[in-house]
């Protein structure tokens, strides 16, 4: 799977000495942006990969961009490139999201280390976002009938109480209630409420 770094540095020569080092990896791909403003441009379209970003840069500095970075934080681990010594610029940085923190010079071999700590957040931030996908997918294949159903269940109803409040029988309840575990592919309401909180289900159906 081919995977992403964006090179955020106002310096030409920086971004491009950086690039040589990185494609020294199988399978990466390195986008250059030249400013902290383009980048927050870019940034809702910007798909999930591993940010190298200056600190110190004209328009705005590396800390003023990941303060910007809201939920897209998730999708773009990101590694905070800066002069040796600067401590208080590092703590900054992790206070803001920042995975790591990269001294400027630094050797192929440290920036490498670093990238592949960055790429070990992204696959997990890549499976995570896959298995929420799948969740979701699990309650959408739910008819609305079905969905009413659980809503009443996770409100905590007995199956004679919805049948009355739906106008069912109980026997069709039950029905729905064992094609709607199915579905979901739990075995116990307890488990149906769980994956409900967890792919937000229940706030959709109150919504």
């Amino acid at each position: 799977m081919e995977r992403r770094v964006y090179i955020v540095d106002d310096d030409p020569l920086s971004r491009d000495t950086l690039e040589e080092i990185i494609a020294l990896l199988p399978d990466v791909r390195c986008e250059q942006i030249e400013s902290g403003i383009d980048l927050l441009a870019r940034l809702p379209h910007l798909g999930p990969g591993v940010v190298l970003i200056d600190l110190k840069m004209p328009d705005l500095s590396g800390l003023d961009v990941l303060a910007r970075f809201g939920e897209a934080r998730d999708r773009l681990p990101t590694i905070m490139m800066s002069v040796a010594g600067d401590i208080p610029a590092a703590v900054e940085a992790m206070r803001l999201g920042a995975l790591d923190f990269l001294e400027k010079p630094c050797t192929p071999r440290a920036l490498l280390e670093k990238l592949n700590r960055g790429f070990v957040a992204l696959d997990a931030y890549c499976r995570s976002t896959a298995a929420h996908a799948a969740l979701h997918a699990r309650f959408a294949s739910l008819s609305e009938r079905e969905s009413e159903v659980l809503r009443q269940l996770i409100d905590g109803k007995v199956n004679r109480e919805i049948a009355e409040l739906l106008n069912l029988s109980v026997r069709t309840v039950e029905v729905y209630r064992a094609k709607l575990m199915m579905k979901l592919g739990v075995e116990s309401l307890a488990e149906a409420v769980r994956l409900a909180i967890t792919s937000g289900f229940v706030h959709a159906e109150a919504a």
